[in-house]
């Protein structure tokens, strides 16, 4: 609560950590919480891919999309062990957290 006017997104890549992710979600807008045991190879996959679509300007929603897509890809068989969980009122999909830049000459 202390920092949850700067905080609009945690991640708990940890196992069984969807109760603490759902606490977190009554001070920031969403998190992620894993809903049983996740393997180092999945949580990694999946943290690459949610952090690479966020610093690409994409929305939460879609970024966490990206991540399960990544453990697909990747035939890593945990994409419904992430869960992302939103505060009430917040809708992920509109939420960015990184506005992309357009390079001189090149409108988006």
């Amino acid at each position: 609560t202390t920092l949850k006017d700067n905080i609009r997104v945690v991640v708990l890549n940890a196992c069984f950590s969807k109760p603490q992710a759902a606490a977190i979600t009554e001070g920031v807008d969403c998190a992620v919480g894993m809903n049983k045991a996740i393997g180092d190879d999945a949580a990694i996959a999946f943290a690459a891919a949610f952090y690479q679509a966020i610093g690409f300007g994409r929305s939460v929603k879609v970024a966490f999309e990206s991540g399960k897509a990544a453990l697909m890809l990747a035939g890593i068989p945990e994409e419904k062990t992430p869960e992302l969980l939103c505060r009430k009122g917040v809708d992920p999909a509109t939420l960015v957290l990184v506005q992309p830049s357009i390079a001189p000459g090149n409108p988006k």
